[in-house]
């Protein structure tokens, strides 16, 4: 069970950090600690997972050549705002029509959890990928195998209904409109980790 909690603990860190990274521009301070110790320590441990490695590898390559622009938060803000705002890559809807089953679903589980978006719209890309790690940490403290279970099960369709049919094309929209290359390495380092995190949760979680 220990090994479980640990786990659960990593894979919401992960989708915390790509929240993060995806729902708002970066900040200078949160840009600065690209060039830091704990930032090169976390993709590090990355990079160790050898499905993981090329892709941890870019998105380092981007993060160190954002750093030496002149103007690094400006130049990247307008990135993210063509992206996400003008082109509303972060719409999942702009991709596919989720089976209503799979978006009432996503629907409850902000009732019951919530997130710290401001946008609670549950086809919005970082209110999926909040939600992922709001329920790898409930299940850490599940009182009872049946509620450990159920909360492995509403993960797993989140993953399988929802994100697996936005997160490819997110990867190949981002890769066709970001020439800048930050967002483009990021969002397939997110689909390096997804498919990783989905074969964990259909094959190898309780």
């Amino acid at each position: 069970m220990q090994d479980f909690i640990v786990t659960s603990q990593r894979r919401a860190e992960l989708y915390h950090w790509f929240t993060a990274l995806l729902s708002a521009p970066l900040t200078t301070d949160e840009l600065q600690e690209f060039g830091g110790y704990d930032m090169h320590a976390f993709l590090n441990s990355l990079a160790t997972l050898d499905p993981l490695r090329d892709a941890v590898e870019a998105f380092r390559h981007q993060a160190e050549l954002i750093l030496e622009l002149a103007k690094p938060v400006q130049d990247l803000n307008s990135h993210y705002q063509r992206l996400f705002v003008e082109q509303a890559l972060l719409d999942t809807s702009s991709y596919s029509q989720p089976d209503q089953e799979s978006l009432f679903l996503m629907s409850i589980l902000l009732h019951q959890h919530g997130t710290q978006l401001k946008d609670d719209d549950p086809l919005n890309v970082c209110n999926q990928l909040e939600m992922m790690a709001s329920l790898a940490l409930a299940a850490t403290q599940a009182q009872s195998d049946e509620q450990l279970i159920g909360l492995l099960d509403q993960q797993r369709e989140l993953a399988n209904e929802l994100m697996l049919t936005w997160l490819p094309e997110l990867t190949e929209a981002c890769a066709n409109n970001d020439p800048f290359g930050f967002y483009r390495s990021a969002t397939q380092l997110l689909l390096a980790v997804f498919s990783m995190d989905i074969h964990y949760l259909n094959n190898v979680a309780p």
